[in-house]
């Protein structure tokens, strides 16, 4: 398989791009992260595998969030003897457009075109090699597992074979196996459950060990149903005994319990009788106790009376005199007030006079910042017009002393790299080097260094050429570039050298060091208001300043001495005006009082003689109705009746005891619980003999015997048909097992030639001693170097990486040229060292030689030292 051609539009982030590969060799695809790199080679996959309607997350995901429109992906392959351009439109008006240009034209559309492809590569690709090929950036480190890839099976084969006959068995040893594993398959999934025939004769003879073990359950129903009836029938018939006998207790103990219902009846009807006595007696001691409390209570609202009306007198006198001192108290404070208003005027017209004073010189002081700042602002614009005149700026004096450096490291590298050839004369001789001439004595000598291919002549003798190796090479042409720089930055700038643009650059900045000053003298003079805010002010404090001669000429200090002492008079009388306040609200608060008292007092005496006139009413009209001696003589009456029917009480209770009431009550009611109890009991036992009957008679017409039969004849033919199915079932599984037990036998003898390959591959990047140890799936195990085994899990995430790509590149080696398929490696090796990184160049040059390697980077100086690499930048 061949990628030439692949285009991507709207796909992810990617508006349109197409990208041409050649046939073999190495290509390195580079480009910042995120500009799709790894997207190509899943647009592949999809464009391959999915189909153009397919609502797959991985196809759903590659839409664009940010246009509504379909992503197209289209592709020139070539596999076997096929070449065909294929292109498909996801998402929106979706389409597949297939053109097979070899062996012979076809033009398809739609699932057809689909359908065509995967048969294609189904018939030329092995699509396993094709996944295992790829080093992608999350699985870098990962050992690559190759023993799916019937491509690289092959190849080995014939590689480990002794002989051309046995190279020729390998196309017939698969498709047995194949056979073998699809007769498996007909009785056992890959993980060894059972399924189709198998399973359905194990299905069929688990389902008639249950329909006859279900039929021997509903026999055996119906002998419990008809030992059960035989057994409720005797049960019955001694429940009817048992009930017969328990009757005659039964009456015995209702008789003693109706006794002593009627003594508890009797007691009950005492005990109300005693209590209504009681109640009247206390009624009667009650209401000749509240005649004596009635009386009692007049005697002492009278003295209550009495005592309020002298104290209401009292009241009333006292808010007479309080209320002619709050008038006296309320005229003071108003001659105070009057005064206090009076004063105040005076003091704001002194302090208005003061205001405009302080505004005046307040606009002197504004009038001077404001022509600080003036002087300040013509300075500052001529140092920045001197400022804009320089060219130079930091990022430039900075790109200078890198490229300046650069330069001088770059210089002393070629010095020491660079081969130093000394000449001494044995006799007197002339040299001639380029243009240069030298004439040298006997004995005297002469060195050049050899920075490029140089050329020494003796005229007429002899010539010498000095050629420095490839690494001296790669230093002159990197110190060409590093001098190219720095003219390119030095002209940019505007100078003539380092020295020069420094010099600018001290000039630059110290008249922004100036300009800065004064922008800081400007904010200082203007604080946190802007120099147009100041002159408005300026303007206001002009504008507000009064037209009459006589303020412009009134001295401060008398304007001020003239506030203070309106000011101070205002005090005073501000103080002599809130203690007249107080004075009256004292008074007014006092008067307040006295008339609160002198109300509650007369409310009170009012209160209290109401209270007692109603006193002495409610006394009349009782006595009316009861005199005190009739209320004294019934509360006596009433004590003796209530004594009486005390007494009767307790008689009853002591007759009551006597017959033993808890006694008789447990026996009535353990008579009554056995005789209900026996009659449940009989109750029961009919019922479920009813039903007994009932189900007897049904299934006398279900026929359960002869299903009995019929489920066990099922299971005879079920049982024989399983053990014939076991035997082919089982047959086949050993089959299997003993050919995948030779095949892993086999590929034993190609692991060899696999590790024989790595290990070539291997040996330039880790040295001579370079050995790895490779299982039957063609994994890495372990890695040897200097005699020093080191398991693969233990190794680094950089040797990891470096033996990945190795496994892959010696499949690709290693298979025919009609199952190759192109090595995907994925922004790897970023855990190499550059040592590592040369001679793993090296060998991608040697593997891409007869195949075609993709290499996808952000980082394309990995792969200098692949020499012949066709190279493709994104970025441009």
């Amino acid at each position: 398989m061949r990628l030439h051609r692949l285009a991507l539009t709207n796909y992810r982030g990617i508006a349109h791009r197409e990208i041409e590969f050649p046939d073999h060799g190495v290509v390195v695809v580079s480009g910042a992260n995120e500009i799709g790199k790894t997207s190509m080679i899943e647009a592949l996959d999809l464009l391959l595998e999915s189909r153009d309607r397919s609502t797959k997350k991985e196809v759903k995901q590659v839409k664009p969030t940010h246009s509504d429109v379909g992503s197209e992906v289209g592709a020139e392959i070539s596999c076997g003897p096929y070449r065909f351009v294929y292109r498909k439109r996801f998402h929106k008006k979706c389409e597949t457009e297939l053109t097979v240009l070899t062996p012979r034209r076809e033009q398809l559309t739609g699932d057809e075109a689909h359908e065509r492809v995967r048969a294609m590569l189904a018939e030329t690709v092995d699509n396993d090699l094709w996944h295992a090929q790829r080093v992608l950036q999350a699985t870098s480190t990962a050992a690559v597992d190759l023993s799916g890839c019937d491509a690289l099976s092959r190849a080995l084969d014939v590689a480990a074979s002794n002989s051309r006959a046995a190279a020729a068995l390998q196309g017939t040893e698969p498709l047995l196996i194949e056979r073998i594993d699809a007769e498996c398959g007909r009785y056992f999934t890959p993980t060894g459950r059972p399924t189709g025939e198998w399973a359905a004769s194990i299905t069929r003879l688990a389902a008639a060990e249950a329909a006859v073990a279900h039929c021997v359950a509903a026999v055996a129903e119906v002998d419990d149903r008809v030992r059960r009836h035989a057994e409720l029938t005797e049960r019955l018939a001694e429940l009817s005994r048992q009930r017969a006998a328990a009757g005659p207790r039964l009456v015995a103990a209702r008789a003693a319990a109706d006794r002593i219902a009627e003594l508890t009846n009797q007691a009950r009807e005492a005990g109300l009788v005693a209590e209504a006595a009681a109640a009247t007696g206390a009624a009667s001691a009650a209401a000749h106790e509240a005649r004596l409390r009635q009386l009692t209570e007049i005697q002492s609202r009278t003295a209550t009376v009495a005592a309020a009306a002298a104290e209401a007198q009292q009241a009333a006198e006292a808010q007479a005199a309080a209320k002619a001192e709050a008038e006296a108290a309320a005229a003071a404070a108003e001659r105070a007030s009057q005064l206090l208003t009076d004063l105040q005027r005076r003091a704001e017209s002194a302090r208005r006079a003061v205001d405009h004073l302080a505004e005046r010189e307040e606009a002197d002081r504004l009038s001077a910042r404001l022509a600080k700042i003036a002087a300040i602002e013509r300075d500052r614009e001529e140092i920045c017009a001197e400022l804009s005149a320089v060219v130079i700026t930091d990022e430039q004096l900075r790109r200078i002393e890198d490229a300046a450096s650069a330069a001088d490291r770059i210089g002393g590298q070629l010095a020491l790299t660079s081969a130093a050839v000394e000449f001494t004369a044995v006799a007197d001789v002339e040299l001639a080097a380029g243009d240069q001439r030298v004439a040298l004595t006997a004995g005297q000598s002469w060195s050049i260094t050899a920075t490029g291919p140089t050329t020494v002549e003796v005229p007429g003798l002899l010539t010498a050429r000095i050629t420095p190796g490839a690494t001296t090479l790669d230093i002159q042409a990197k110190h060409a570039a590093a001098q190219e720089e720095l003219a390119a930055a030095l002209e940019k700038a505007g100078v003539t050298d380092l020295a020069a643009a420094r010099s600018a650059d001290a000039r630059r900045r110290e008249l922004q060091g100036r300009r800065d000053q004064l922008d800081a003298t400007v904010a200082g003079l203007c604080g946190e208001e802007p120099v147009d805010q100041l002159r408005a002010r300026l303007a206001e404090l002009r504008s507000d300043q009064p037209a009459e001669p006589d303020l412009v000429a009134t001295d401060k200090d008398a304007a001020r001495a003239e506030l203070e002492a309106a000011e101070a008079a205002s005090a005073d009388a501000a103080a002599e005006c809130e203690a007249r306040r107080r004075a009256a609200a004292a008074a007014d608060a006092a008067l307040a009082e006295s008339a609160t008292r002198a109300t509650v007092s007369q409310h009170k005496l009012d209160t209290q003689r109401a209270e007692l006139d109603a006193a002495a009413d409610r006394l009349g009209r009782e006595r009316a109705t009861v005199s005190d001696e009739g209320l004294t003589s019934a509360a006596e009456a009433g004590r003796r009746a209530s004594e009486a029917a005390q007494r009767r009480v307790a008689e009853l209770a002591e007759e009551l005891a006597a017959a033993a009431p808890d006694a008789v009550a447990a026996e009535f009611a353990a008579a009554a619980a056995e005789s209900k109890s026996l009659n449940d009991r009989h109750e029961d036992a009919a019922r479920a003999l009813r039903e007994i009957d009932i189900e007897l008679s049904v299934f006398g017409t279900e026929g359960r015997q002869g299903k009995l039969d019929a489920a066990q004849i099922e299971r005879e033919h079920a049982a024989g048909e399983h053990a014939r199915v076991g035997r082919r079932a089982r047959a086949a599984q050993l089959l299997r097992s003993v050919m995948t037990r030779h095949r892993d036998t086999t590929r034993q003898r190609y692991v060899e030639p696999y590790r024989t390959e790595l290990q070539r591959l291997g040996r330039p990047v880790f040295g001579p001693t370079f050995e790895v140890d490779i299982d039957s799936d063609l994994c890495i195990r372990s890695r040897t170097l200097d005699g020093v085994t080191v398991p693969y899990d233990s190794l680094s995430g950089g040797a990891k990486e470096q033996l990945g790509i190795l496994a892959r590149l010696a499949g690709a080696a290693l298979v025919a040229k009609e199952d190759s398929v192109p090595v995907v490696v994925d922004d790897a090796l970023g855990f190499t060292d550059p040592d590592r990184l040369a001679r793993m160049g090296r060998v991608f040059d040697t593997v891409g030689a007869h195949g075609q390697v993709i290499v996808l980077t952000c980082s394309p100086d990995r792969y200098d030292g692949v020499t012949g690499a066709h190279r493709i930048d994104l970025n441009v």
